[in-house]
């Protein structure tokens, strides 16, 4: 279920640089009061709900979140198991769990270097959150920034780092052209 939490003024194709969270929890409850702070907190977020692990693996792959924060304890898959998961598909995402017994799960929540946070200790998650954004906003210098660039004599384009030395369709030498291209946001999960 996709929550949008303040108004949506932005068209389809037009950059949307909300930062998107997905919450996943089997206890409704506790899913919504999250969503529902951190949007107060956060500001023009995009919130992804998922009630189970295994929802909470597709939306972070149909959706591609920046953040989650995945409940220890629910049906199909748990927390730990869907964490794992989605860091293998999605290795920028952001990730930390939430449990009501954060004692119990601690050292496998350190074995595999999650984030852990209790139910009832949501102040914390939403200063997490909070760093987590704040990170998202500021570009990492080691991640190479691609550019768009178009041969000037037919018209080919390339997204890199550079501009290549000849244009592999016309053979052109230094004839591309630097052109303004959609801001694209790659994030890193430290």
């Amino acid at each position: 279920m996709e929550a949008l939490a303040g108004p949506r003024q932005v068209l389809m194709d037009e950059y949307d640089p909300r930062v998107r969270l997905l919450i996943a929890d089997d206890d409704r409850a506790a899913r919504s009061l999250l969503a529902s702070r951190a949007s107060d907190v956060l500001g023009e977020i995009v919130v992804f709900e998922a009630h189970d692990g295994a929802e909470a693996i597709r939306l972070g792959l149909q959706q591609s979140p920046e953040i989650a924060v995945l409940g220890i304890n629910m049906s199909r898959l748990g927390g730990i198991e869907a964490a794992l998961t989605l860091r293998e598909l999605k290795p920028h995402m952001r990730i930390a769990l939430r449990t009501g017994d954060p004692q119990t799960h601690r050292d496998r929540a350190h074995e595999h270097r999650l984030p852990l946070f209790g139910k009832l200790e949501l102040e914390r998650t939403l200063t997490w959150l909070e760093a987590q954004v704040s990170c998202a906003d500021t570009p990492d210098p080691a991640v190479p920034t691609k550019r768009s660039f178009v041969c000037g004599a037919c018209g080919y384009g390339a997204l890199r780092e550079t501009a290549p030395g000849r244009c592999p369709m016309c053979h052109a030498e230094h004839a591309w052209i630097e052109t303004a291209s959609r801001p694209s946001r790659i994030l890193l999960a430290r």
